[in-house]
């Protein structure tokens, strides 16, 4: 009798999945659905602790632009749990409304099992990011599910020296191991 494999990887990791703690916010405040909503504070970075229970193989980064497009940069990272940058797309023209941006890495690198967090910020408050809306006592349950942010991050910073949140945000971004599409 054969044993089972293990399971496939997923074909994506972001912050709205069951690995990314907007999940867990989500079981406290009630469904979570992003939305296009501006940036809260230019220049200022959110760290969304993300959890990888297997090796997983980076090909593709990416976010997701609302409704208006200005003439902002974006810089999506991925740090360790000690706060060390992974990889970082360095500061980018944002490009396309209501759509997800990607962002190849080369070479394609392979996150370890463990935690991390997925960086993005933004360089205007004028432009709308794929994100959720500040909820009645959300800055709370960000703190409590890890959540933090850090100001004058835009590109982002080698290492993070974040505070506590004080501005609601759960931006949606990720990683894929695909070379295209979802």
């Amino acid at each position: 009798m054969d044993f089972p494999g293990a399971p496939p990887t997923p074909l994506f990791i972001h912050t709205f999945t069951r690995w990314g703690a907007v999940r867990d916010v989500s079981g406290i405040i009630g469904s979570i659905s992003p939305v296009s909503l501006t940036w809260p504070v230019a220049n200022t970075a959110f760290y969304v602790p993300v959890w990888l229970q297997w090796p997983y193989n980076v090909e593709r980064v990416f976010w997701i632009n609302g409704s208006s497009v200005t003439s902002a940069n974006t810089d999506f990272g991925i740090y360790n749990s000690d706060g060390t940058r992974i990889y970082s797309t360095g500061s980018i023209a944002q490009v396309g409304v209501s759509a997800f941006q990607y962002t190849t890495p080369s070479p394609d690198f392979i996150l370890s099992p463990g935690r991390y967090y997925f960086a993005l910020a933004c360089s205007s408050i004028t432009a709308n990011r794929g994100t959720t809306g500040s909820v009645a006592g959300s800055t709370a349950r960000l703190r409590l599910s890890g959540f933090l942010q850090e100001a004058s991050a835009l590109p982002l910073p080698a290492t993070m020296t974040p505070v506590a949140v004080t501005n609601p945000c759960m931006p949606l971004c990720g990683v894929t191991r695909t070379t295209t599409g979802f």
